[in-house]
Formats: C-alpha cells, sequence, structure tokens
C-alpha cells in the first residue's frame, strides 16, 4: 500500500499489537507498537492538536523529518475509558540526539557529528521552503533510525508563515520552544518569531551536538533567563 494512501487511513487497535509506552511531553502520550499489516514497527502519538500537527507533517514530506504513517483512532494500553486520536509515525529505533549523548556520555565522533547537523540543515531547509518554523528544535526533538540518520521531529510548536520566510517579517502567533534554545529578543513578550528562531536553535543544537552536552547547565537558568531579559529592555 502506497504511503499516501496510508496518510488518511484510520488505524486502530485491531491493526497494532505489542504495544509499548515509550514516554509523554507537552503534546501527548507516545506508544511504539508493530502494525500488522505493514509489517514494521511504528510510534503512535496521541496529540492534543492532532490535525495541526498532521497536516504540518504531511507538508514537510522529506527524507530528514519524520514522516507520518497515518491517523490512529482507537484506545492505547492503559489509555482510559476513551477514544483516543493520535499520529502513526516511522518508529525511530534509536531514540534522539538526547538519548545518545547520555548512552556516549560525550560527544559523538566527528563524522557522526557532522552527519548528524548536515541531516539537520538538510530537514530544517525543506521545512523553511514550506514556510514552516518549527520554534522547538533541540536534542531530543532530533530522532535517529536504525542506520543513525537524524530526522527532525515534533511539530507540536510549528507555524505557518506565508511571508516571515523570505524576510525578517513578523509572523503572528505565540512563541513556544525550550528556553535553552531560544533566542534572546523570543523572551520579549512582543516578540513574534520569524526564520530566525530556528536558525538560532540550530545554532545551539550545534554546540550540544559537538560537546555532547545539554547547552547552560541547569544551575543556570535563572540567570539565563534575567540575561536575556536585560537584553529586551
Amino acid at each position: 500500500m502506497a504511503l499516501q494512501s496510508r496518510r488518511s487511513e484510520p488505524v486502530g487497535n485491531e491493526s497494532l499489537e505489542d504495544w509499548k509506552f515509550i514516554g509523554a511531553g507537552g503534546f501527548g502520550k507516545v506508544y511504539k507498537a508493530r502494525h500488522k499489516d505493514w509489517g514494521f514497527d511504528v510510534a503512535i502519538n496521541a496529540v492534543m492538536s492532532l490535525c495541526q500537527e498532521a497536516n504540518h507533517m504531511d507538508e514537510a514530506a522529506c527524507p530528514y523529518v519524520l514522516r507520518r504513517c497515518g491517523i490512529y483512532e482507537g484506545y492505547p494500553p492503559k489509555g482510559g475509558p476513551s477514544m483516543q486520536r493520535g499520529i502513526v509515525m516511522e518508529f525511530m529505533g534509536r531514540g534522539s540526539i538526547q538519548t545518545l549523548q547520555k548512552d556516549l556520555s560525550g560527544p559523538p565522533p566527528w563524522p557522526l557529528a557532522f552527519r548528524f547537523a548536515h541531516h539537520v540543515a538538510l530537514g530544517m531547509n525543506f521545512l523553511h521552503q514550506k514556510k514552516i518554523l518549527h520554534q522547538d528544535l533541540k536534542p531530543c526533538n532530533v530522532l535517529l533510525n536504525d542506520d543513525l540518520n537524524a530526522k527532525v521531529a515534533d511539530f507540536g510548536l510549528s507555524m505557518v508563515s506565508t511571508s516571515a520566510l523570505t524576510s525578517n517579517t513578523e509572523m503572528t502567533g505565540v512563541v513556544g520552544g525550550s528556553y535553552k534554545y531560544m533566542p534572546p529578543e523570543s523572551f520579549d513578550i512582543s516578540y513574534k518569531p520569524v526564520r530566525a528562531f530556528d536558525v538560532y536553535s540550530y545554532g545551539v543544537l550545534l554546540w550540544s551536538i559537538l560537546n555532547g552536552e545539554e547547552p547552560y547547565p541547569e544551575k543556570l537558568k535563572s540567570v539565563c533567563f534575567s540575561h536575556n531579559a536585560s537584553l529586551c529592555s
């Protein structure tokens, strides 16, 4: 069955087996399961903003952006009595750059670091060509498959703009993201994100990849906020 036809095909519990809870974030719970008919593992993200997330993933059909396989409708294990809807995605067996950093306890070999940086750059360039801002680019949102190919994931905060991506024209919307990867000017209450937001996040991500750790120790969190606030005042 072609991938294009799968994207609109509802996927129910009868099609899935070997469920495993992976984790939870601000946009829903993530499970791993085996699709009986397709013959491969998938990830099911029971997201709150289903339509927006699915539409962005369809627009961003690229080898370096996480692929959507279908829409889930059913009752995940221990998910409660109510039917849930979510996105069925390709399963990335090596986790994320963040999990790899923890496993290595340091930076990856230079060729692998370059590979990740290149793949993320290709994925983000594709998103910007489609006029999509990601706004939450960080190690845990760059997933790795079994061949250690990197793919940009988690579009829960992303926005679409018709003009912001060809210049520094502002766009409307709520600024999201993780403070360690956000540009200083984005802490201003009147800030409206542009493409440069993602470019800044990509630069911090590169630092994290090359050093094998998160930027800014947690104890400096208050310092970062006060410093960014002073830059925007």
